[in-house]
């Protein structure tokens, strides 16, 4: 097992050494160059670059592909970075000599993540283990395997054989390219591949919070250093004969589009951004430890020769030779805990009540059980009955309390909101409302339960969507995309690869990157170079420049993130859709077979109960930085808790909050940290109120997937931007600490109040995680299937691995989907990634949502699956098999338990025997 996970460890490794010239190319502007995103931006191109090349049929994926593919990419932003700069390269890699501290901290963290996870994944403790089976592991393990088979794109479908996979499958394909590359057993891979995920994104989660405070100490926000500046030596700075020449430059546009506004504002507005500039410069030479953010290098790359021509500060800066202060470790590291470890608060409140069922109770329920339990009362009796479907808790009346220490529950957590929707009462024989939970999964939910799902494997892209708006965020001048195509198509990729891997990620990392622009614009004197710009468009030479070349940003990036994965698209049908329109008007019925209307809202307690601890240090940074409007908008959220919790809508109160912080961001313009901070504060309560109005309109009809993927968006965006608050208001505490003491006090209630919440959501990892290391059973990486229990089994599965084709079709038993009784329906499939007939139909029905001629196929397949086993008349069976393209037929126990062994006897007319023991037999059906 350690050899795996070494092998796995230089992997990465070498992903990050394939990313760094990416990393510096697209994420310049940050005060590490990119490094702690280098390994997924190099994980992502490497597998992009694959991928592509096997949709258009250039080559089969594989190993060689994938190594191929890699070396492109390191070549190709090598070469890329040499365009800039001939000696960029070098510096690149000499950054990390000068700058070793930080890159000890992030490579610590990074393998300490990796071994940590690995070695959980390697316990078996109940339910939870290294074995891919049960919720949604056996579907993830399936799209897994059957990637590591298909050689040609889009990958066929393990559960749908003829058909390929209409899923978000992007992120499955990362984790298998891997796997492939590094050559262990697949399900070895499956779990160092959670492993994998989880190290990149404490990588990430660190390396934000680290170029965040030292953004913070460069623009002023902070007295504390944290990640020494790249090197001034990469900094473009014009020389002092040439400044005038420069600003004139820049001030002929702006005298030439605003001819009405007269030229001697403009004029004043160049000679201070002029001033500026000397300041700066003379601020390099006299304390390098201020300079300024560097250029990314695909801005310099679009220069002319003359203009590259430009002195450099030699690489002798004192700054790459300071120490990271201890209290950014600690932030960095709590940021970690935080998000991926800690869960919500339901677990404490489980063991506070004694009763998994505190979940579901409504606030006046649960403050009624909470004062019952701490008076001592054994028996909890609620206000009045909490009532849930029949398939959840029922009616529920009182609480029994016991020891939720002793037998911690550790499902329920995961489903904190609840809402009133019809259900069916068996009792009565009626539809009545009754609570309903919608799904709030946190990280560390999804990485001990072992699920590979979509929402998880982009928690490390996202990261890096994060990373690259605050990289224009901290650019020094706006971003020209159509000067810079490097940064274009690498913001394309990440972008719209987001889509392929969890496609719920996609708008709302799109929005955080336009509003990050458009903050950039906002705050930018308007002299930009933005004329070149649609020229000759009426309604657009109205705007002002920095507006045009906003518009002109949001177009590329939007027009770039479809095209650079438009064979995905073209091959992929969205999965909602297909429903009737809840209004039937042109237009508004096309919106409404996507969205649907809520009809019940978040509790606010919920909402606290999953966010309290990152609200506490967003919430107490915006009332330590308000002023004026700003705090007339906070009172105003306070009143909207009080209102809102009368109207029906606890959540109101997140719209004043919102605009609080967008108007502190502006205001903060030239801290861009702070105003980073604030902007993500903002688009995070726009994306929980906007839950609150519509919902995706999938199979479930409600929206329980809506919350969950929208929820858990905000956990990793509030979590990154709540650490840092955590560390500023802890920060500008200290600044007050001799001056203002009261304001000292008052400015550690937040993280302190944090902290404690922190604690109190590390007893879902104590109590889970803990016990699995302390009770639990080690068993190893390689975990098994129900197909596999059996040493019969699992050779079954290994000569089908080694001996069929990738494209394979062999009929397996079918079954009710997530196979509650273990009968491995679905497991063969699954295990070896070949196809089967159908697999799943509740799944197929999801992921055929949107093709109504393919939902209808469905149930048939069903059945003929059941009707080749079952029946007695063999050239039936044989027509059935020729129509679905069957090469092999399974038989194992699963069949023999499910079909009539009568119809099991004609088998052998069918097909030859090709594998036999006493317990598998596999039969190559006769195509004549």
């Amino acid at each position: 097992m350690l050899t795996d996970i070494l092998t796995y460890w230089l992997a990465a490794q070498a992903l990050g050494i394939v990313g760094l010239p990416a990393a510096r190319l697209l994420l310049g502007a940050l005060p590490d160059r990119g490094y702690a995103f280098a390994r997924s931006l190099g994980l992502l191109l490497t597998g992009y670059v694959a991928w592509l090349a096997a949709m258009f049929g250039l080559a089969p994926f594989g190993a060689p592909l994938i190594v191929a593919a890699g070396a492109a990419v390191f070549i190709g932003g090598i070469l890329a970075l040499r365009h800039s700069d001939a000696t960029e390269p070098v510096r690149l890699f000499g950054w990390m000599r000068t700058h070793w501290r930080i890159v000890i901290f992030y490579e610590a963290l990074f393998a300490a993540a990796l071994v940590f996870l690995a070695l959980l994944r390697a316990q078996e403790y109940g339910f939870v283990g290294p074995h891919p089976w049960g919720t949604e592991r056996p579907m993830d393990y399936a799209f897994f395997n059957a990637i590591r088979a298909s050689t040609v794109f889009p990958p066929h479908d393990p559960w749908m054989s003829g058909y390929s996979i209409n899923y978000y499958y992007f992120g499955y394909l990362l984790m298998a390219a891997v796997s492939l590359v590094t050559g262990v057993h697949p399900a070895v891979g499956y779990n160092l591949s959670l492993a994998l995920i989880f190290a990149l994104t404490a990588l990430g989660v660190a390396g934000m919070v680290c170029n965040l405070a030292a953004i913070a100490e460069r623009s002023g926000d902070s007295r504390s250093s944290a990640v020494p500046d790249a090197d001034a030596s990469a900094e473009r700075i014009r020389a002092p004969e040439r400044e005038s020449d420069a600003a004139v430059a820049m001030l002929r546009p702006a005298l030439a589009i605003h001819p009405a506004s007269g030229g001697v504002a403009h004029a004043a507005v160049a000679h201070r951004h002029l001033n500026i500039m000397r300041m700066q410069r003379s601020a390099l030479v006299t304390n390098p430890l201020q300079s300024p953010p560097e250029v990314a290098a695909e801005d310099v790359s679009t220069e002319t020769d003359t203009e590259r021509e430009q002195p450099r500060i030699p690489d002798t800066s004192p700054d790459a030779r300071r120490r990271m202060p201890w209290q950014v470790w600690i932030a960095a590291l709590l940021t970690v805990v935080a998000v991926l470890l800690a869960g919500n608060q339901a677990g404490t409140l489980q063991i506070i009540v004694g009763d998994e069922r505190i979940v579901a109770l409504d606030g006046m329920q649960l403050s009624a059980a909470i004062a019952q339990a701490l008076s001592g009362a054994e028996t909890i009796t609620l206000p009045y009955p909490a009532r849930t479907g029949a398939g959840e808790f029922g009616e529920i009346t009182t609480l029994k309390r016991s020891d939720r220490i002793a037998d911690f529950n550790w499902w329920w957590p995961s489903r904190v909101v609840w809402d009133e929707r019809p259900g069916w009462d068996p009792e009565t024989q009626q539809i009545e409302m009754v609570r309903g939970y919608a799904i709030t999964e946190f990280p560390f939910f999804s990485f001990w339960l072992g699920d590979m799902h979509p929402h998880v494997m982009a928690l490390p892209f996202g990261v890096l969507g994060l990373a690259l708006a605050l990289n224009i965020v901290a650019r020094p001048t706006l971003l020209h995309l159509w000067r810079s195509r490097v940064t274009l198509i690498l913001a394309g990729i990440v972008l719209g690869s987001l889509y392929m891997i969890n496609s719920w990620d996609l708008p709302t990392y799109l929005l955080i990157c336009l509003g990050a622009l458009a903050f950039k614009t906002a705050t930018q004197p308007d002299m930009a170079l933005a004329g070149a710009a649609f020229p000759n468009m009426p309604l657009i030479t109205r705007l002002t420049p920095p507006w045009r070349s906003y518009l002109a940003n949001a177009l590329l990036i939007i027009v770039a993130s479809v095209l650079l994965i438009a064979p995905f698209l073209l091959t992929f049908t969205s999965l909602v859709g297909g429903r009737a329109p809840l209004i039937d008007l042109p237009l508004i019925g096309g919106i409404t077979r996507f969205l649907g209307f809520v009809t019940d809202r978040t509790d606010l307690h919920s909402f606290l109960i999953i966010f309290g601890v990152f609200l506490t240090p967003l919430i107490g940074l915006t009332v330590a930085l308000a002023r004026d409007m700003e705090r007339t908008l906070l009172i105003g959220s306070g009143i909207a808790v009080v209102v809102g919790a009368f109207i029906g809508f606890p959540l109101a109160a997140l719209l004043p909050l919102g605009l609080a912080a967008v108007l502190i961001a502006r205001r903060h313009s030239d801290h861009p940290a702070d105003a980073f901070v604030f902007v993500m504060f903002a688009l995070g309560c726009a994306i929980c109120l906007g839950v609150e109005v519509v919902y995706i309109r999938d199979v479930f009809e409600n929206r329980m997937n809506t919350v969950f993927k929208f929820y858990y968006q905000i956990w990793l965006i509030w979590g990154v931007t709540g650490g840092y608050a955590a560390w500023r208001l802890v920060q500008r505490a200290v600044t007050l600490q001799r001056t203002q003491p009261l304001r000292l006090i008052g400015g550690l209630v937040a993280p302190v109040i944090a902290l404690v919440l922190l604690a109190s959501g590390l007893t879902y990892p104590w109590l889970t995680a803990g016990k699995a290391f302390t009770e639990g059973r080690h068993v190893g990486l390689e975990g098994r299937t129900p197909r596999e229990r059996t040493s019969a089994g699992a050779e079954a599965i290994a000569w089908i691995r080694a001996n069929t084709p990738g494209d394979a079709v062999i009929l397996e038993a079918v079954g009710p989907s997530y196979d509650t009784a273990g009968m491995g329906y679905g497991g063969v499939s699954s295990s070896t990634g070949r196809s089967t007939v159908m697999g799943w139909e509740g799944h197929q029905q999801q992921w055929r949502g949107g093709d109504p001629t393919l939902l209808a196929e469905i149930a048939p397949r069903a059945a003929d699956v059941a009707t080749i086993y079952s029946t007695t008349d063999v050239a039936q069976a044989r027509a059935l098999l020729a129509t679905y393209g069957v090469d092999y037929i399974y038989l194992g126990e699963t069949e023999r338990q499910t079909y009539p062994a009568e119809g099991l006897a004609k088998l052998p007319e069918l097909g030859e025997v090709v594998f036999q023991n006493e317990e598998v037999t596999i039969y190559r059906v006769r195509t004549s």
